[in-house]
């Protein structure tokens, strides 16, 4: 690129002084380097540009040969402390104008893009006189999209990117010149992260393409910085409503992968909260993050239930359990949820979940039948769990240090089914087929919590020989 550039300054140097330029060699490196044009390259390893930078530095940018005065003025904006050297290049830049410097500088504009530092002004004002010199694709560009306007051009392209489907995004980006990444720019980054707050704030029916665009455009590796705006780009406008399914999926695949699961992996979505809170509250952030743990625990009683339904052998039973759990669950009711599978369970559910397109977290119990599992589950401050092979239920405060703790790998099936405890523990067998089991359970959890069941609402009221 560098070498091609230098030829056709040779040869604009040498009609200048009356000579003639070659006649088919010229206008081919003229379509070549209109090629070359259309987009930003990929930025110089930072770890080979400081020494240069520093060796320029020392000699001056108006002592610096064409090429390497363009190499300084694509890369000395990757630090501040090449910001002056930098300046001096622009100067020179400006006073001896040059297409190859011209895109040079449009590349360091767009590659660094020094957004906060002192230097930008000057950058983005020598960038835009650069892109309006020539009859080339950045005087359009500059037009359409306001790219040397620091505090609009990300935004604009944003909003551009936002109203394409998610299979058009790529071709708008090579229209605009960033290129098939735009984790590859320091202006593509800052676009970005407005295409994150953009979404953020979509209506759910508005949201799920700018998600599914914002899945495609995020890049691990250069993007890490910014997974908190990705968080809440995916989550927010899911608050009071809820996604189909399959893009659910997606979503918890994404983040799981990036993040991890909020349950086992507190400390990383508690920094999360802390990065949001910054930008839109901590109240509000903690609302964001919450909805990706409302989903896990919806899934985590859904496909419990339904793994078990389908290895029971009196689904008809199971399936009056199901109903009244899961009607806690679809109103919002259970905080958080955890399968403990038996050793000889595991498979089977851990299968059967699979084959949905979850991917299930979950204890394993050591003791006890192989074949039964239980749900651990938090309403208001019960805790409480369901068997899958005996119509058992228990029930601790949450504050009992010998409750079953939520999200642990291991479990005592000994403990696990204990039934006495201190005078906060709470122990019931029900029979499904028998009537009466589901407002008796319902009258419990209200009374201990005050929470009514969707369907019995306050339950059974109190016998006599009742404890609670």
């Amino acid at each position: 690129m560098s070498f091609l550039r230098a030829a056709i300054d040779r040869m604009d140097a040498l009609a200048s002084a009356g000579l003639a330029k070659p006649p088919v060699t010229q206008p081919d490196l003229q379509r070549q380097l209109a090629k070359l044009d259309a987009s930003i390259g990929e930025a110089e390893p930072v770890v080979e540009l400081r020494p240069f930078l520093r060796s320029a530095a020392e000699k001056s940018a108006e002592a610096l040969p064409r090429f390497k005065l363009n190499r300084v003025l694509r890369g000395a904006w990757c630090d501040p402390e090449f910001d002056t050297l930098g300046s001096s290049a622009l100067d020179r830049a400006l006073k001896d104008p040059r297409r190859s410097s011209d895109q040079a500088m449009i590349n360091g504009y767009l590659t660094y893009f020094p957004i906060g530092r002192p230097i930008m002004e000057k950058l983005a004002g020598a960038a835009s006189s650069a892109a309006q010199r020539h009859e080339w694709a950045w005087r359009e560009r500059s037009r359409n999209w306001n790219l040397f306007a620091p505090s609009h051009g990300p935004a604009k392209v944003a909003q551009a990117l936002l109203t394409r489907d998610h299979d058009e995004i790529f071709q708008l980006m090579r229209d605009v010149g960033l290129g098939a990444n735009l984790a590859a720019s320091g202006f593509g980054q800052a676009t970005f992260a407005r295409i994150c707050t953009a979404t953020a704030e979509l209506a759910p029916d508005k949201a799920v393409s700018a998600q599914r665009s914002l899945l495609r455009l995020f890049d691990q590796e250069a993007l890490a910085g910014q997974i908190e705006l990705v968080v809440r780009a995916l989550l927010e406008p899911w608050i009071n409503e809820k996604p189909e399914p399959g893009h659910r999926k997606a979503i918890s695949g994404f983040l799981l992968d990036q993040v991890g699961d909020p349950r086992l992996q507190r400390p990383r979505w508690e920094r999360i909260v802390r990065s949001l809170a910054e930008s839109i509250g901590e109240e509000r952030a903690l609302t964001v993050t919450q909805v990706f743990k409302r989903w896990l625990t919806e899934v985590a009683m859904r496909e419990f239930f339904r793994a078990i339904a389908k290895t029971t052998d009196r689904p008809d039973q199971w399936g009056q359990r199901e109903k009244f759990w899961m009607a806690y669950v679809d109103a919002g009711l259970v905080s958080d949820a955890w399968p403990a599978l038996g050793v000889r369970a595991r498979n089977q559910i851990e299968d059967l979940i699979r084959q949905s397109g979850e991917r299930p977290e979950y204890g394993i119990i050591s003791g006890g039948p192989a074949s039964s599992s239980s749900i651990i589950m938090q309403i208001g401050d019960l805790r409480i769990s369901e068997w899958s092979d005996n119509g058992s239920c228990r029930f601790w405060s949450d504050s009992d240090p010998k409750a079953p703790k939520l999200y642990a790998k291991a479990y005592d099936g000994v403990a696990l089914r204990t039934t006495a405890g201190r005078s906060d523990f709470e122990f019931e067998a029900h029979v499904p087929a028998s009537p009466g089991w589901e407002g008796k359970f319902a009258g419990i959890i209200h009374r201990r919590t005050s929470i009514l069941h969707p369907s019995f609402g306050k339950g059974r009221g109190r016998n006599w020989n009742d404890r609670w």
